[in-house]
């Protein structure tokens, strides 16, 4: 947010930098194990099949790629709780720790 924006605040976009597409995929489950829903938001058009149909090819797009590769979409809605806030924040630092940490 700053004087010329302001969020909608629908979505709470995470890049984990030096993350491959396996690696978030395990960051996503292992939240899921924690009961904490996160999703991929973001895929490439050239990833859709209609594109894909057309002649569009990821390898074409490395910055739309590295981009869906390492953005995890967590949980933000009005009705999340302070507490689950906090259950959200905590496991997220643990989980990131855990798999930059083992690289």
């Amino acid at each position: 947010k700053d004087e010329h924006h302001v969020s909608s605040g629908h979505l709470y976009f995470m890049r984990v930098d030096g993350i491959d597409e396996a690696e978030r995929n395990s960051i996503i489950e292992a939240f899921a194990a924690k009961g904490i829903a996160t999703n991929v938001h973001y895929k490439p058009l050239p990833m859709l099949t209609a594109y894909k149909n057309m002649g569009f090819d990821i390898k074409d797009y490395p910055n739309a790629y590295a981009h869906f590769a390492n953005e995890i979409t967590l949980p933000l809605h009005t009705r999340l709780t302070d507490e689950e806030i906090e259950y959200i924040i905590s496991n997220y630092i643990e989980i990131i720790t855990s798999v930059t940490n083992s690289k």
